[in-house]
């Protein structure tokens, strides 16, 4: 919404029939026939303005609101038949001539109906105008970068797909880069269908000389495969590209990635895939790159957004108008979602303890639902009987938030898009990450540093397009989703409103926030700016050691390009690529002192230490001092080292729930042994801790285990997320150092396949490549499945006949782990 839309939209709603007119229509409330004529007429002059100028997008948008409203309100849906034929919401005309919701058709609306067809994708979707334009356009064209940004649930998948399809030759070697492992395998999956010949590859290590190949990377695979190997990818898809504006590290890696990448091979083509970058320039890794845009403006969901207070009083929103209507009141924020649930709904929380909270206190409010009891006896009998959510179940609520292991997390997604009567989910962002739910209601209780592109990608979760458009319903109600906004003292800020951020959407454009500095946009001068502008001295040093800090990153990445002359430079460079140096506060004097401690290692006590007291000698032992990462800082402790050289051992073995009960059993000896303070992180920590090296840590980082020590089932639940925080402290922080020294040969292989992958053997290491947990491998080889499964030419995890009959006489569990990656229409007959 630009400047003149919004004065103009504001202008009119002083206009008091017009603000009455519209505040019936937001709020659902009878209008009269002369009100009906008069709002459809508002909506065709704002059409018209709209034909004399198509920068006032706005104004169609509203004109749209407008005649979606009404139709739906009134079951008149020639207004939306008409709207939507003359500007190619084609997905919706189909509905209502496939649904029958015209009176009388005419030969014309048959015709439409025929000439509709020539939009249908595959036989699986009508596609909008603007999606088959710009569908053709990029297949027809040969751009060298595009920029295909497009609302949720718009057609990437089938991007990805064509776009392969139209450049698959025979030495073409493309990469699809995605935010998260939980996207990997869903993504494979997708192109595993497709059957296009190629290799697909989902770990840098089962890279082979491959002289063609798909790739389904993190960033930080694709760098490593780049770093290892003389290998380029000529096709880059970089998904949820708006990730490249972030300040963090894996925004810096993803940027590192393209630019490497375009140094390889300056004419590889890059895809970036968003529905949330608003100036495609902002994208630039380089100042030579150009790339082309391909933009869907027009979403054809428009939110309804309502607003519970404090106080009790309901409100709804209308984001043309900029006005708050009251619709009614509720005695507290139970009673309100309670009272506004539908099918499928998720409520949005940031912080994890504050996820698992809000669950418990919804599902103490509901009533029991039945045909739940299998599930729940899945879960006590794989992960524990304690596991808060087997209570939650039997209310129909779930909850997942990053610190659950990955394996529930993802089970419990699956498990809630399966299963009707499980209605509610709890979770943070996490949710974006995962596999694609049928929610079609929201309820946020926190909008803390959610930024209005943050809302806007929440928000497009609901009713996706395949869920109202792929079934032969009148399904079209759910392109007006519902989001309710619900201010708590329990889980917001103290008397703060949501308005401000609600406000926000009032406009769907939404400038770029540039944070990552190694993009060609980033604005160097407003870091002096904000210095300036300081007028607190905390805030201007606060300031200047940010702006201390990007000069440091910039100048570490621009020196990865330099020539390295010595084994030093080499050395730094490696520290800089694998983000060691961000281990260390004064870097360029560490790395020298660790260069020293590898030089002079005494090679027969060297082979005498365990893995963990070899990451202490070099990376810990007398520059403690220098660590700026308190948890990998705790490795100075010898009784920590200990601690994870038995977790790690048994974590590749045991199963789930074996690990729980063995980190369950630490806890209680930890108890007894008055040694009770527990390292949790931020996010579950309830007390600061001070040590002998490390004094004055404020933050609440520990957990006193004694507090619960009769509490068995708050111990329980503290043992599954700390699982999940261990393996990510192991996975992304720790075995950064083990694959260091694997890299300059300071252990043997036995040493860094034992402790990266649990095994030697040759064919259980490439299935955990292939992303199978250790613990599951051990279980398909205690079930001897091992010699029913391989690994085709292709990258596809096959079976036999025999591994179909295993399948189907275990439990859902176990089949879940293993169906995510094989698929029964792969069987060697």
């Amino acid at each position: 919404m630009n400047q003149a839309e919004k004065t103009n939209l504001t202008n009119l709603g002083k206009n008091q029939k017009f603000n009455d007119v519209m505040e019936k229509l937001t709020k659902n409330i009878q209008l009269t026939e002369e009100e009906k004529t008069y709002v459809l007429t508002i909506a065709l002059i704002f059409l018209r303005y709209y034909d004399n100028d198509k920068k006032f997008t706005t104004y169609i948008e509203f004109a749209y609101y407008i005649i979606l409203k009404y139709s739906i309100q009134y079951q008149d849906y020639k207004p939306l038949y008409d709207f939507s034929t003359e500007f190619g919401f084609f997905p919706i005309t189909k509905n209502i001539l496939l649904n029958k919701l015209l009176d009388n058709l005419s030969i014309k609306d048959i015709l439409i109906d025929s000439e509709i067809d020539f939009y249908n994708y595959k036989d699986q979707y009508i596609q909008t105008i603007e999606q088959f334009d710009i569908h053709k356009n990029l297949l027809e064209e040969n751009f060298q970068d595009i920029a295909f940004i497009a609302p949720t649930s718009y057609g990437k998948s089938s991007i990805i797909v064509d776009f392969i399809k139209k450049y698959n030759t025979d030495d073409i070697k493309i990469g699809v880069i995605v935010p998260s492992k939980s996207l990997l395998i869903q993504t494979f999956n997708l192109l595993k269908k497709e059957d296009l010949e190629k290799r697909l590859l989902l770990h840098d290590e089962m890279y082979d000389n491959d002289k063609s190949f798909i790739a389904i990377f993190t960033q930080e695979r694709a760098l490593r495969l780049l770093k290892k190997k003389d290998v380029y990818f000529d096709i880059l898809f970089i998904d949820e590209a708006h990730n490249l504006f972030k300040k963090d590290s894996r925004s810096i890696l993803l940027s590192r990635l393209i630019k490497r990448n375009l140094q390889s091979k300056s004419d590889s083509k890059i895809i970036y895939l968003s529905p949330l970058v608003q100036e495609i320039n902002n994208l630039k890794v380089g100042n030579t790159q150009v790339i082309n845009e391909q933009r869907i403006h027009f979403n054809i969901k428009e939110p309804e957004i309502f607003e519970y207070l404090t106080n009790g009083n309901i409100r709804q929103y209308n984001r043309f108008t900029g006005q708050f209507y009251e619709v009614g009141n509720s005695s507290n924020y139970l009673e309100y979602i309670n009272n506004n649930s539908l099918t499928k709904n998720f409520l949005y929380l940031k912080r994890p303890k504050m996820v698992e909270q809000l669950a418990n206190t919804l599902a103490d409010n509901l009533p029991e639902i039945k045909g739940i009891q299998s599930l729940i006896n899945i879960l006590n009998e794989n992960v524990h009987e304690e596991f808060y959510i087997s209570k939650l179940l039997t209310k129909g609520v779930i909850y997942i938030h990053g610190k659950l292991p990955d394996i529930i997390k993802e089970y419990l997604e699956y498990k809630f898009k399966t299963i009707t009567s499980l209605k509610y989910i709890v979770a943070n962002t996490v949710i974006l990450e995962g596999i694609n739910l049928p929610i079609d209601n929201m309820f946020i209780l926190n909008v803390h540093e959610l930024s209005e592109k943050d809302l806007t990608n929440l928000i497009g979760r609901i009713n996706r397009l395949d869920t109202i458009f792929t079934s032969n319903s009148n399904n079209l109600y759910k392109l007006l989703p519902k989001v309710h906004f619900v201010n708590t003292d329990e889980y917001g800020r103290k008397n703060g409103k949501m308005q401000t951020s609600i406000e926000k959407l009032r406009s769907k454009i939404f400038k770029d926030k540039i944070q990552n500095p190694t993009l060609e946009s980033f604005d160097f001068d407003e870091l002096d700016k904000k210095i300036e502008k300081a007028k607190k001295e905390k805030d201007k040093e606060s300031a200047i050691k940010m702006k201390e800090r990007i000069i440091e990153l910039v100048a570490n990445e621009n020196y990865l390009y330099q020539k390295s002359i010595t084994e030093f430079d080499k050395l730094k460079k490696y520290f800089i690529e694998n983000e060691l140096n961000t281990f260390y506060k004064n870097f360029d004097s560490t790395i020298e002192k660790i260069s020293l401690k590898i030089q002079n290692i005494n090679l027969s006590e060297w082979q005498q230490k365990r893995l963990l007291d070899k990451i202490y000698s070099i990376f810990i032992e007398g520059i403690e001092n220098d660590i700026s990462k308190y948890e990998f800082k705790r490795l100075e402790f010898e009784p920590t080292r200990n601690y994870y050289s038995v977790y790690i051992d048994r974590s590749h073995q045991n199963t789930l729930k074996e690990n729980i009960n063995h980190l369950f059993e630490y806890f209680k000896k930890r108890i007894k042994e008055k040694n009770s303070e527990f390292y949790f992180g931020e996010s579950y920590g309830e007390i600061p801790k001070s040590t002998s090296s490390y004094t004055g840590y404020s933050k609440p980082v520990y957990v006193d285990l004694a507090k619960y020590k009769d509490d068995s089932n708050k111990l329980i639940n503290l043992a599954i997320v700390k699982l999940q925080m261990e393996d990510n402290f192991i996975s992304y922080k720790l075995n950064k150092f083990v694959e260091m020294m694997y890299d300059y040969k300071l252990i043997t292989d036995e040493e860094y396949n034992l402790h990266i992958y649990g095994t030697e053997k040759p064919k259980n290491i490439n299935l955990i490549k292939f992303g199978l947990s250790s613990s599951l491998i051990s279980k398909l080889d205690a079930d001897e499945q091992l010699g029913n499964l391989y690994i085709d030419d292709y990258g596809n995890l096959r079976c036999n006949n025999l591994f179909e009959n295993f399948l189907e006489n275990i439990d859902d569990f176990y089949k879940f782990q293993i169906e995510k990656y094989i698929s029964k229409g792969f069987v060697n007959e």
